[in-house]
């Protein structure tokens, strides 16, 4: 069972994500089994991708990588000061392309 299969109820992906439709969560179910796109540890979070979006749009649930909660919320990681990402060369458009190389 996938981390984010434990996280979500013992791996019914259908309990979380409440008002996202089934189609959404079984491709977002699949992005959370990957390991996180930067560090590569297992155990991620989703992140929507919002580059090149206004604050008030919502992202599509189809643009999420995975990221360990250390890449995602940690000081240095995406929503922190980003610096985990500028040591490797990466923009979020770079790791939404290496999530979706992954899902191949």
């Amino acid at each position: 069972m996938s981390s984010m299969a434990a996280r979500i109820g013992g791996g019914n992906v259908n309990s979380a994500w409440p008002g996202v439709s089934s189609r959404d969560k079984r491709y977002m179910g699949r992005v959370a089994e990957l390991p996180c796109v930067v560090c590569g540890v297992h155990g991620v979070q989703l992140h929507h991708v919002r580059e090149g979006q206004g604050m008030a749009q919502r992202a599509s649930n189809y643009l999420v990588v995975p990221l360990c909660p250390d890449c995602h919320t940690g000081p240095n990681g995406i929503h922190g000061d980003k610096s985990l990402m500028r040591i490797q060369k990466l923009d979020e458009m770079d790791l939404l392309a290496k999530t979706i190389e992954a899902l191949q």
